[in-house]
């Protein structure tokens, strides 16, 4: 049986300087992304939406309130969320926070 490793390194290439950025595509793939983003303590990213397909949110670090509709959570370091094709949803940062989005 032949079967081929699909696989590389988020730091090999050509990136943004770690620091004050707000937002870091780490791979793209075929218009999948992983992206990293920071947010400062009452930072808040507005109501969008993500038509393409689901979005998964991972918390790496640090507390946000994340809404969908009329739905509101509170959100830590080790919690994910998994926002529907098309969902709008928003969050307000209630401690300096580093996220990591799947798309």
């Amino acid at each position: 049986m032949n079967s081929s490793l699909n696989c590389g390194s988020l730091l090999a290439g050509t990136h943004a300087p770690a620091g004050e950025q707000k937002a870091l595509v780490l791979l793209d793939k075929g218009g999948q992304k992983v992206i990293f983003k920071t947010f400062a303590t009452g930072e808040t990213m507005p109501t969008h939406r993500y038509a393409a397909g689901e979005v998964l949110v991972v918390v790496l670090a640090g507390r946000l309130t994340i809404e969908q509709a009329e739905l509101s959570m509170e959100a830590g370091a080790g919690d994910y969320i998994i926002f529907p094709v098309g969902a709008p949803h928003s969050l307000t940062c209630l401690e300096a926070a580093r996220i990591l989005i799947y798309r």
